[in-house]
């Protein structure tokens, strides 16, 4: 027949004499810190978000396409391009570092297929290159504006964490 509880230890732990001293219980490591915060990493919400950029991103691009093709203003190629470049620099500002290069190939190939050619074609002209190094150079100075200010709140959680 089958045991339905729980097994049972051989030998039950040996009891303490009322006499004996108590082992003194190790005190509570504080957590690591890594640039101001525990090395768990970004707080949930911070990580949400950051994990969300991309597919965001996309989404918003999508839109800024839209509303590009439906007002006439994709006709001029250097306000579209500025359109993007501002949105490829938000994205990759809120997006994790390693996600950028995703976000400026996302960007450039809604840009070069519904922007510059219209018709969800990619091409390799030179307008094309010049758009891709465009929307490259937004995409390093979001992720440069992003690492620029968790550089200075990892030193302002420093300061704050020494005094």
């Amino acid at each position: 027949m089958a045991a339905l509880h729980h097994p049972v230890p051989a030998h039950p732990p040996p009891a303490r004499h009322p006499a004996a001293p108590r082992s003194p219980r190790p005190a509570p490591r504080r957590p690591r810190l890594l640039a101001g915060r525990a090395l768990g990493g970004a707080p949930p919400a911070d990580a949400l978000g950051r994990d969300l950029a991309l597919p965001v991103g996309a989404a918003a691009t999508a839109v800024v396409v839209t509303a590009l093709l439906v007002t006439g203003q994709a006709a001029h190629l250097a306000f579209s391009l500025t359109a993007f470049a501002l949105l490829t620099v938000a994205v990759a500002a809120a997006a994790r570092t390693r996600v950028v290069p995703a976000v400026v190939l996302v960007s450039w190939a809604f840009f070069d297929g519904f922007v510059v050619h219209q018709r969800a074609e990619l091409a390799w002209q030179q307008t094309d290159r010049t758009s891709l190094w465009v929307l490259a150079g937004a995409g390093l100075v979001g992720a440069g504006c992003a690492a620029v200010t968790r550089a200075a709140r990892a030193v302002k959680a420093a300061r704050e964490g020494s005094d």
